[in-house]
């Protein structure tokens, strides 16, 4: 990219924050190969490094505050002191990260089920992460690798202290069997048949209850999802705004061969920009217009 040569100082090689951009585009790849236009980020500071170059103070290198020093005027950004954070504020950005980055997982991909695994103590010590999470990993992993399993999800302490996990998935790297239970129309926990038409509901009006039929640590739901990507992203995301803290230092999981959005970076004025709504943190005041 090339650098106006007024903003080079004589004698300065621009190379570490010449790719830097303080203004940031979001696509979601269509399932017809479109990109649509979902988000534009923009900054009064360039934060976005999308070559992760890294900084470098060597001789010759223009530094960071004086490659924004130099762009400030041109594109309308000014100085920014950080105020100081608590460590509850930081909790607080990082689950909204988190739950933002659980939206784009949910809307660029197709997850058509929702699956709730839970641990027998008998069988495994459910409030020990590490073990669980071992065991875990290993099931995942070998269904990502042979069954082209794909999945988000989020890990969720019982009050009790053992752990369990809601997951989204596709259902073709699931071995699902008929759990000879299903939830009514009005919601709740799943019932069996006998009990279902007892109480008035036909079984075409109910959801059917699966099990993971190999998931030998204790017990499992899935049920077909329904409803928009959103709605469904904002149940899972619920999980995480529970919580205080991380379990085991993550807030999901996800693998699989997974669709992710795709940026572009460009500079644009900050003062004239035009958003949908406007936020500050840490690292600078933002603002943020979003598109349908």
């Amino acid at each position: 990219m090339e650098i106006k040569n007024k903003y080079v100082p004589k004698g300065v090689l621009c190379l570490d924050y010449e790719c830097k951009y303080n203004s940031r585009k979001k696509y979601y790849l269509q399932p017809d190969g479109t990109l649509k236009l979902v988000e534009q980020m923009t900054c009064n500071r360039f934060i976005f490094n999308p070559d992760n170059v890294e900084e470098n103070n060597r001789e010759g290198r223009i530094k960071k505050e004086q490659w924004e020093e130099l762009l400030a005027e041109e594109y309308g950004l000014k100085h920014y002191i950080p105020e100081p954070t608590n460590k509850k504020g930081n909790i607080n950005r990082s689950k909204r990260r988190a739950k933002s980055k659980i939206m784009d997982i949910i809307k660029c991909n197709s997850f058509d089920w929702f699956c709730t695994l839970t641990l027998n103590p008998e069988i495994i010590q459910a409030d020990n992460y590490n073990a669980v999470i071992k065991k875990l990993n290993t099931y995942l992993d070998n269904r990502v690798r042979r069954h082209g399993l794909t999945y988000v999800g989020v890990p969720e302490l019982h009050k009790k202290g053992n752990i369990h996990f809601h997951f989204l998935c596709n259902g073709e790297g699931l071995k699902l069997i008929h759990s000879g239970t299903y939830i009514p129309p009005c919601g709740g926990k799943p019932r069996k048949e006998y009990t279902i038409k007892k109480r008035g509901f036909k079984l075409e009006d109910c959801k059917d209850v699966f099990n993971i039929q190999d998931w030998s640590f204790g017990w499992t739901t899935a049920i077909k999802t329904y409803g928009s990507k959103e709605a469904v992203a904002n149940y899972i995301g619920k999980y995480i705004t529970k919580g205080e803290n991380k379990i085991g230092g993550r807030w999901y999981y996800s693998g699989g061969k997974l669709n992710k959005p795709i940026y572009t970076y460009e500079r644009v004025s900050f003062d004239s920009f035009d958003s949908t709504y406007e936020f500050n943190c840490d690292g600078g005041n933002f603002k943020v217009k979003t598109f349908d």
